[in-house]
Protein backbone atom coordinates (compact mmCIF):
# COMPACT_ATOMS: atom_id res chain seq x y z
CA UNK A 1 0.00 0.00 0.00
CA UNK A 2 3.30 2.52 0.83
CA UNK A 3 4.50 1.52 -2.62
CA UNK A 4 1.58 2.24 -4.28
CA UNK A 5 0.83 5.43 -2.52
CA UNK A 6 4.33 6.70 -3.59
CA UNK A 7 3.73 5.79 -7.07
CA UNK A 8 0.64 8.28 -6.94
CA UNK A 9 2.79 10.88 -5.32
CA UNK A 10 5.71 10.64 -8.03
CA UNK A 11 2.72 10.86 -11.04
CA UNK A 12 1.54 13.62 -9.68
CA UNK A 13 4.55 15.61 -9.26
CA UNK A 14 5.75 14.26 -12.59
CA UNK A 15 1.91 16.06 -14.07
CA UNK A 16 2.29 19.08 -12.37
CA UNK A 17 5.97 19.72 -13.61
CA UNK A 18 4.79 18.96 -16.96
CA UNK A 19 1.76 21.74 -16.42
CA UNK A 20 4.30 23.73 -18.88
CA UNK A 21 4.00 21.73 -21.98
CA UNK A 22 1.56 22.86 -24.78
CA UNK A 23 -1.97 21.39 -24.61
CA UNK A 24 -2.09 18.68 -27.28
CA UNK A 25 -5.73 17.94 -26.96
CA UNK A 26 -8.96 18.39 -25.16
CA UNK A 27 -10.46 15.27 -24.77
CA UNK A 28 -13.39 14.94 -22.10
CA UNK A 29 -14.55 11.86 -20.71
CA UNK A 30 -17.81 10.59 -18.49
CA UNK A 31 -17.31 7.69 -16.36
CA UNK A 32 -20.06 5.23 -15.28
CA UNK A 33 -19.99 2.34 -13.00
CA UNK A 34 -22.47 0.00 -12.15
CA UNK A 35 -22.56 -0.94 -8.53
CA UNK A 36 -25.52 -3.91 -9.07
CA UNK A 37 -24.63 -7.37 -9.52
CA UNK A 38 -26.31 -9.69 -12.39
CA UNK A 39 -26.13 -10.24 -15.60
CA UNK A 40 -27.94 -6.62 -16.46
CA UNK A 41 -26.38 -4.16 -14.34
CA UNK A 42 -27.61 -0.32 -14.71
CA UNK A 43 -24.63 2.37 -15.17
CA UNK A 44 -24.75 5.57 -13.44
CA UNK A 45 -22.71 8.49 -14.40
CA UNK A 46 -19.61 8.62 -11.37
CA UNK A 47 -17.03 10.52 -12.72
CA UNK A 48 -15.40 12.59 -15.74
CA UNK A 49 -12.25 12.78 -16.75
CA UNK A 50 -10.69 15.75 -18.93
CA UNK A 51 -7.49 15.01 -20.87
CA UNK A 52 -5.63 18.56 -21.80
CA UNK A 53 -2.39 16.89 -22.88
CA UNK A 54 -1.87 13.46 -24.42
CA UNK A 55 1.82 13.19 -24.63
CA UNK A 56 2.69 14.58 -21.02
CA UNK A 57 -0.91 12.92 -19.42
CA UNK A 58 -2.02 15.38 -17.91
CA UNK A 59 -5.96 14.72 -16.91
CA UNK A 60 -8.32 15.99 -14.14
CA UNK A 61 -10.77 13.85 -12.66
CA UNK A 62 -14.08 15.32 -11.62
CA UNK A 63 -16.48 13.21 -9.09
CA UNK A 64 -20.40 13.47 -10.22
CA UNK A 65 -21.33 12.32 -7.02
CA UNK A 66 -20.68 11.37 -3.17
CA UNK A 67 -19.56 8.68 -2.03
CA UNK A 68 -23.07 7.66 0.53
CA UNK A 69 -23.00 4.83 3.26
CA UNK A 70 -25.70 3.32 0.32
CA UNK A 71 -23.31 3.11 -2.23
CA UNK A 72 -20.40 1.71 0.36
CA UNK A 73 -22.78 -0.71 1.04
CA UNK A 74 -23.91 -1.66 -2.52
CA UNK A 75 -20.07 -2.23 -3.22
CA UNK A 76 -19.66 -4.62 -0.16
CA UNK A 77 -22.22 -6.86 -1.43
CA UNK A 78 -21.09 -6.95 -4.50
CA UNK A 79 -17.73 -7.79 -2.69
CA UNK A 80 -18.69 -10.56 -0.88
CA UNK A 81 -20.68 -12.01 -3.67
CA UNK A 82 -17.01 -12.22 -4.95
CA UNK A 83 -18.68 -10.35 -8.02
CA UNK A 84 -17.54 -7.57 -10.27
CA UNK A 85 -17.11 -3.68 -10.18
CA UNK A 86 -17.95 -3.05 -13.81
CA UNK A 87 -17.13 0.11 -15.22
CA UNK A 88 -17.98 2.19 -18.76
CA UNK A 89 -16.05 5.32 -20.81
CA UNK A 90 -17.76 7.32 -23.36
CA UNK A 91 -16.49 10.91 -25.19
CA UNK A 92 -18.67 13.36 -24.18
CA UNK A 93 -20.11 15.42 -26.51
CA UNK A 94 -20.19 12.83 -29.13
CA UNK A 95 -23.13 12.51 -31.17
CA UNK A 96 -23.13 8.50 -30.47
CA UNK A 97 -21.93 6.59 -26.93
CA UNK A 98 -19.06 4.25 -28.02
CA UNK A 99 -18.43 2.39 -25.06
CA UNK A 100 -15.09 1.37 -24.24
CA UNK A 101 -16.27 -1.01 -20.97
CA UNK A 102 -13.33 -2.59 -18.20
CA UNK A 103 -13.71 -4.38 -15.04
CA UNK A 104 -12.23 -5.64 -11.45
CA UNK A 105 -13.42 -7.93 -8.86
CA UNK A 106 -15.67 -5.62 -6.48
CA UNK A 107 -13.70 -6.96 -3.53
CA UNK A 108 -10.30 -5.57 -4.88
CA UNK A 109 -12.02 -1.95 -5.23
CA UNK A 110 -13.55 -2.46 -1.72
CA UNK A 111 -10.48 -3.32 0.08
CA UNK A 112 -8.66 -0.79 -1.76
CA UNK A 113 -11.06 2.07 0.09
CA UNK A 114 -11.96 3.11 -3.68
CA UNK A 115 -7.77 4.18 -4.36
CA UNK A 116 -7.36 2.95 -8.12
CA UNK A 117 -5.45 3.59 -11.49
CA UNK A 118 -7.24 4.21 -14.64
CA UNK A 119 -4.89 3.10 -17.50
CA UNK A 120 -6.58 4.80 -20.61
CA UNK A 121 -5.57 4.21 -24.39
CA UNK A 122 -5.95 6.94 -26.71
CA UNK A 123 -5.49 7.11 -30.18
CA UNK A 124 -2.41 9.10 -31.92
CA UNK A 125 -4.56 11.38 -33.34
CA UNK A 126 -5.65 11.96 -28.94
CA UNK A 127 -9.39 12.47 -30.24
CA UNK A 128 -10.96 9.10 -28.73
CA UNK A 129 -10.38 6.30 -26.39
CA UNK A 130 -9.52 3.04 -27.49
CA UNK A 131 -9.17 1.15 -24.18
CA UNK A 132 -9.43 1.29 -20.32
CA UNK A 133 -8.33 -1.04 -17.92
CA UNK A 134 -8.70 -0.49 -13.71
CA UNK A 135 -6.41 -1.38 -11.41
CA UNK A 136 -7.22 -1.13 -7.61
CA UNK A 137 -4.72 -0.88 -5.02
CA UNK A 138 -5.07 -3.89 -3.67
CA UNK A 139 -4.46 -7.01 -6.11
CA UNK A 140 -5.61 -9.70 -4.03
CA UNK A 141 -8.66 -9.53 -1.81
CA UNK A 142 -7.67 -10.79 1.73
CA UNK A 143 -12.04 -11.20 2.82
CA UNK A 144 -11.61 -8.02 5.10
CA UNK A 145 -12.92 -4.66 5.05
CA UNK A 146 -10.60 -1.77 4.56
CA UNK A 147 -8.63 -0.05 7.48
CA UNK A 148 -9.84 3.34 6.37
CA UNK A 149 -13.31 4.03 5.09
CA UNK A 150 -13.98 5.48 1.47
CA UNK A 151 -14.79 9.09 1.42
CA UNK A 152 -14.81 9.12 -2.87
CA UNK A 153 -12.52 7.47 -5.39
CA UNK A 154 -8.91 8.50 -5.07
CA UNK A 155 -8.38 8.24 -8.68
CA UNK A 156 -5.20 8.53 -10.56
CA UNK A 157 -4.86 8.38 -14.26
CA UNK A 158 -2.46 7.13 -16.73
CA UNK A 159 -2.63 7.91 -20.33
CA UNK A 160 -0.77 5.77 -23.09
CA UNK A 161 -1.03 6.21 -27.31
CA UNK A 162 0.30 3.50 -29.52
CA UNK A 163 3.40 3.82 -30.25
CA UNK A 164 3.89 4.08 -34.42
CA UNK A 165 5.70 1.51 -36.66
CA UNK A 166 9.26 2.29 -38.16
CA UNK A 167 8.63 3.21 -42.06
CA UNK A 168 10.39 1.06 -44.26
CA UNK A 169 12.93 2.74 -46.38
CA UNK A 170 11.23 2.09 -50.03
CA UNK A 171 13.41 4.85 -51.40
CA UNK A 172 16.78 3.18 -50.72
CA UNK A 173 15.43 -0.06 -52.23
CA UNK A 174 13.80 1.46 -55.02
CA UNK A 175 17.39 2.94 -56.01
CA UNK A 176 18.57 -0.13 -55.65
CA UNK A 177 16.22 -1.81 -58.41
CA UNK A 178 16.53 0.87 -60.75
CA UNK A 179 20.89 0.19 -60.55
CA UNK A 180 20.05 -3.42 -61.38
CA UNK A 181 18.06 -2.24 -63.71
CA UNK A 182 20.49 0.17 -65.55
CA UNK A 183 23.27 -2.36 -65.21
CA UNK A 184 21.25 -5.21 -66.94
CA UNK A 185 20.37 -2.34 -69.81
CA UNK A 186 23.62 -1.34 -70.51
CA UNK A 187 25.08 -5.20 -70.31
CA UNK A 188 27.56 -4.79 -68.19
CA UNK A 189 28.54 -8.21 -66.76
CA UNK A 190 31.78 -8.18 -64.63
CA UNK A 191 32.22 -12.00 -64.52
CA UNK A 192 36.34 -13.68 -65.58
CA UNK A 193 36.50 -15.05 -68.96
CA UNK A 194 35.91 -18.34 -67.99
CA UNK A 195 32.96 -18.07 -66.47
CA UNK A 196 31.39 -16.51 -69.42
CA UNK A 197 32.14 -18.66 -72.34
CA UNK A 198 32.80 -21.55 -70.45
CA UNK A 199 29.76 -23.50 -71.92
CA UNK A 200 31.95 -22.86 -75.06
CA UNK A 201 35.68 -24.03 -73.92
CA UNK A 202 34.15 -27.20 -72.30
CA UNK A 203 33.03 -28.74 -75.89
CA UNK A 204 36.40 -27.76 -77.43
CA UNK A 205 38.59 -29.64 -74.91
CA UNK A 206 36.85 -32.36 -74.70
CA UNK A 207 36.72 -33.01 -78.67
CA UNK A 208 40.67 -32.28 -78.22
CA UNK A 209 40.74 -35.17 -76.02
CA UNK A 210 38.98 -37.64 -77.40
CA UNK A 211 40.57 -36.81 -80.95
CA UNK A 212 44.24 -36.76 -79.48
CA UNK A 213 43.31 -40.07 -77.58
CA UNK A 214 41.80 -42.26 -81.12
CA UNK A 215 45.07 -41.24 -82.93
CA UNK A 216 47.31 -42.62 -79.76
CA UNK A 217 45.60 -45.53 -80.50
CA UNK A 218 45.65 -46.00 -83.93
CA UNK A 219 49.31 -45.94 -83.75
Amino acid sequence: MLLYLLLISLLSFCSGFQEEDFLDGQLTLVVEDALDGGPSPIFTPRSTIHIRSVKSGNAVVTHMRQWTHDLEEKLKVLAENDDLYRVRIYHKGAEEKGYVSTFTKACQLYESSLTEIFNLMVDTAGTSVVGAGLIPAVAVCQGEPPEVPAAQHNTTVMIRSPILAPVPDTATYIEKLEAMKNEKAEGKDNRSFLAKYWMYIVPVVLIMMLSGGGQEGGR
